[in-house]
């Protein structure tokens, strides 16, 4: 185990060195964040302009079980959609310009958002797939308390691991859902781990960034009203320090899960990667 996490660190930080070298990869998961925000705003802005938004507030108070709202569900099930469509598009575009650095070439913020339309129907499909799984699962998990719950959490984590890979599956080889959940979970036992421990990394270092900020957010409380400009100033530092550490994160692994598909699809190490780790990583057991 060790070792295995000594391997799953040098893979971040071979990320490291590979978003150095293409810095505008960041802008995948900015835009992504942006259309979100735009998405969101263009389903909620007609219903609060038009008043819908209130009554159907007034109706889920009178009846909170949102799967007895027809109207509710139909929304829900529209804001999924949504979500996963959009992130999946940027991911999908990221996921493109990371392989085409991991093969050697110069990837520019044109090719990737290229090649993210070039994969709208399986983006689509894919977003389609996502939300029903989604809904399912929320479904469930809202007709149990307790173990109930519980359980249909553990099994929610268990669908996120399964489908780690799915994206790149699908910017890879153009399938549609069930193939890429297939590929994904295979891929997933053929890397022993690797993956999800520089993942469970990636997670622990944007965990570390936030408690590095909990003295500022804390003295900037503290001292609001003796210096509210100065407070201001540190909660709108912290805000940025937070915001652009989940970017990085973010990033890293999507190159992460580039560089694992293209060993095992090529069979080569890609650029900047150490041979020895991906000899160990794939190794069979």
């Amino acid at each position: 185990m060790f070792d295995r996490f000594n391997r799953a660190v040098a893979l971040s930080g071979a990320c490291w060195r590979v978003l150095m070298l293409d810095k505008e990869m960041l802008l995948f998961p900015l835009m992504s964040l942006v259309a979100l925000g735009l998405v969101l705003a263009g389903v909620f802005a007609p219903a609060l302009a038009t008043g819908d938004l209130a009554r159907f507030q007034q109706a889920l108070a009178e009846n909170p079980d949102i799967y007895q709202n027809p109207r509710a569900v139909i929304l829900l099930f529209l804001l999924y959609f949504l979500s996963y469509f959009v992130i999946t598009f940027f991911n999908a575009g990221l996921l493109a310009c990371a392989m085409i650095r991991l093969s050697g070439d110069d990837p520019t913020l044109a090719d990737g958002i290229r090649a993210a339309f070039r994969m709208l129907p399986q983006i689509f499909a894919w977003a389609l797939f996502s939300a029903s799984i989604g809904m399912l699962l929320n479904f469930v998990a809202s007709r149990f308390k307790g173990l109930g719950r519980l359980f249909v959490g553990i099994l929610g984590a268990a669908w996120s691991i399964a489908v780690y890979f799915a994206v790149p599956v699908l910017v890879v080889e153009g399938v549609g859902p069930i193939k890429a959940v297939r590929r994904s979970i295979t891929m997933i036992r053929k890397t022993w781990g690797e993956a999800l421990i520089a993942n469970a990394g990636l997670s622990i270092l944007s965990t570390v960034s936030v408690w590095l900020a909990c003295p500022f957010i804390v003295w900037a409380i503290l001292n609001y009203g003796a210096e509210p400009s100065l407070s201001v100033f540190v909660f709108a530092c912290i805000a940025c320090w937070i915001f652009a550490t989940g970017l990085i994160i973010s990033t890293l692994d999507a190159i992460l899960k580039a560089a694992l598909c293209v060993y095992a699809y090529e069979g080569r190490v890609p650029e900047n990667f150490d041979a020895e780790i991906f000899r160990d990583a794939f190794r069979e057991e």
